[in-house]
């Protein structure tokens, strides 16, 4: 009888070791949903991200800036037809339709004034070239004569300067190839080339028993049923 009280009076610890195996369990799951209902939840959105520290691009371009660029731009750059100022990632454009007369020299004088007038609102050191610790801005001037379309099939000017924060001022003609060389061997002259007249087939002198086309016979009187050519 004791020894039967004392199994009663003896604790319990398989329920125990249930609960905290459901629990253990439980965690890394609630963890894996949790991960999946946010993925579901942004799956429509985009992922955005900022390549730039909290030291970068500072000091900063704001709107006041950009329009000062762009009143100056009109009022000390001629033969503007049309002209176009944004700032996206971190690079200033600026983008001017001159007018359709003029040249080569015209345009690329437009760029050095509109250049200057940055560097006179925004000094280049300042705003475009990168320091020891933070990057700073990009600068995009295109100016061309006209964009090509049905009116304009060729004959467009293009000319672009660039200056990147971890490089120099570069100018580019972008419709002026730099190896002529290269893109003539390349371009199509739309030339049509004729090409020589083939000669007629011969005709078989006759058919033997079968249809065959006969062209001639050898020295030793067989038939020769390939075409003779000269």
């Amino acid at each position: 009888m004791a020894r039967n009280k004392n199994k009663q009076n003896k604790p319990k610890q398989g329920h125990k070791l249930v609960w905290f195996a459901l629990i253990v369990i439980a965690i890394p799951c609630a963890i894996v949903a949790m991960v999946l209902l946010q993925s579901i939840g942004a799956q429509n959105n985009p992922v955005t991200g900022n390549r730039f520290s909290k030291n970068d691009c500072n000091p900063g371009i704001s709107k006041s800036d950009i329009n000062k660029v762009l009143d100056s731009i009109k009022g000390n750059v001629g033969s503007i037809e049309n002209i176009n100022i944004n700032l996206k990632s971190a690079t200033l454009r600026i983008n001017i339709n001159a007018d359709d007369a003029a040249d080569e020299g015209t345009i690329a004088s437009m760029v050095d004034q509109a250049y200057e007038v940055v560097n006179q609102i925004l000094p280049i050191d300042t705003y475009f070239t990168n320091k020891e610790d933070s990057k700073m801005y990009d600068l995009e001037i295109n100016i061309y004569n006209w964009l090509v379309d049905d009116k304009h099939p060729e004959g467009q000017i293009y000319i672009q300067c660039t200056k990147t924060g971890a490089g120099n001022r570069v100018v580019d003609n972008l419709t002026s190839p730099k190896d002529k060389d290269l893109v003539n061997s390349i371009t199509r002259t739309g030339e049509i080339i004729e090409e020589p007249e083939q000669p007629a087939p011969p005709e078989p002198i006759e058919y033997d028993v079968y249809g065959n086309p006969i062209y001639g016979y050898d020295e030793y009187g067989n038939p020769i049923y390939e075409p003779i050519t000269e």
